[in-house]
Formats: C-alpha cells, structure tokens, sequence
C-alpha cells in the first residue's frame, strides 16, 4: 500500500529529485541551489558545515568537470519518506580518473551501496545531508588499500 504524502512531503520530493538529477548532471550549481542557507554534510562522520565546504566536497569528488570520479553516478535503490526527512538507499559508482584523497587516478570502476538521510527546513530546502558508505571497499576497487 502506498503512503499518501502531505503536501510538504511532496515538495521535499521534488527537491530531492532536483538534487539528484543536478548530482547526476555534474550541475554544481544546480546541487548547490538545492541547499539551504547554514546547511551541513556529513559524509561517513566527517562535518561540512558551509555551502563552500559542501561545495568543494561535490567538486573533490567529481560533480563538476574536474574531481577524482569523471562519471560520477547516483542510482537510488529504495526511498523512505519521514516526516522531515527522506532516506535513501543508493548506489555510488564511477572510475577514478583524478586524484581523490591524496590517491592518484587508477582508472578502475567501483560501486558502493550508500545510505544517505536527507533533511529538510522548513522551507523545503536541504537543511542536512548525512551520508554513509564503506570507504574502505571503494579503496579496495580502486587499487588502493588491500
């Protein structure tokens, strides 16, 4: 049985699906856009608390044309959908053409399953992102950690 959302939770619905759709693009400024004004990232425990932090993040890793993953991909597996917020269960791949984290591009492909909370303010926008993914796995397709 499918839940009925309020009108709120559609909203924050449509956002996320924007957000999505710009991370997928590699649009920077479309994932930014999407982001409130005091909004953090926490990405496996480690705190963005900035749009320029969060921003650099995004570049760091490939959402824009340079970063360590040129194909940065985002494939949502299941969605659950709270009252202020919506998590989801995704799928991260891409190939390592640029150095990410101090490690030099491999050109190796990987793909990890995500968890990410997403969290709303009151108006809609992005107020949290919490993020969570075995860091160690990802090294490991790239070469990297053995």
């Amino acid at each position: 049985m499918q839940k009925i959302l309020t009108d709120d939770q559609k909203k924050r619905v449509s956002l996320l699906e924007e957000h999505l759709r710009a991370e997928n693009a590699h649009d920077l400024v479309g994932i930014m856009k999407t982001f409130a004004h005091g909004a953090t990232l926490v990405l496996n425990g480690y705190a963005f608390d900035d749009h320029e932090r969060i921003r650099a993040l995004h570049e760091d890793l490939g959402f824009s044309e340079r970063g360590g993953f040129s194909d940065l991909r985002i494939d949502e597996r299941r969605r659950y959908i709270a009252d202020n917020a919506i998590i989801l269960e995704q799928t991260l791949s891409g190939t390592h053409t640029g150095t990410w984290q101090g490690v030099a591009a491999t050109g190796r492909s990987f793909q990890v399953a995500v968890c990410t909370v997403y969290i709303f303010d009151e108006e809609g926008k992005l107020s949290g992102e919490n993020a969570y993914f075995d860091q160690s796995h990802l090294l490991k397709q790239l070469g990297a950690l053995a």
